[in-house]
């Protein structure tokens, strides 16, 4: 394997994390969760789309570089 395939895997890792925390996040009640500011709640939301913008280009680069949409050409 290459070192793009390991950088793949954790990306999908990221990813799988990314969808389970999005689901439990509603479970947890508000009396739970810590306070935050809300330039702190801005910058995490920034931060995060650039996060997830990376990961969905070089995943999207991945699975082009190594044919899985070529049936789409055909």
């Amino acid at each position: 394997m290459e070192t793009i395939d390991y950088i793949f895997i954790v990306f999908g890792i990221l990813g799988i994390f990314a969808i389970l925390v999005s689901i439990i996040h509603p479970l947890i009640p508000k009396d739970l969760m810590m306070e935050s500011k809300e330039v702190n709640i801005k910058r995490g939301k920034i931060i995060g789309s650039i996060i997830g913008i990376i990961i969905g280009l070089f995943m999207g680069y991945y699975l082009w570089v190594n044919g899985y949409f070529d049936f789409f050409l055909n």
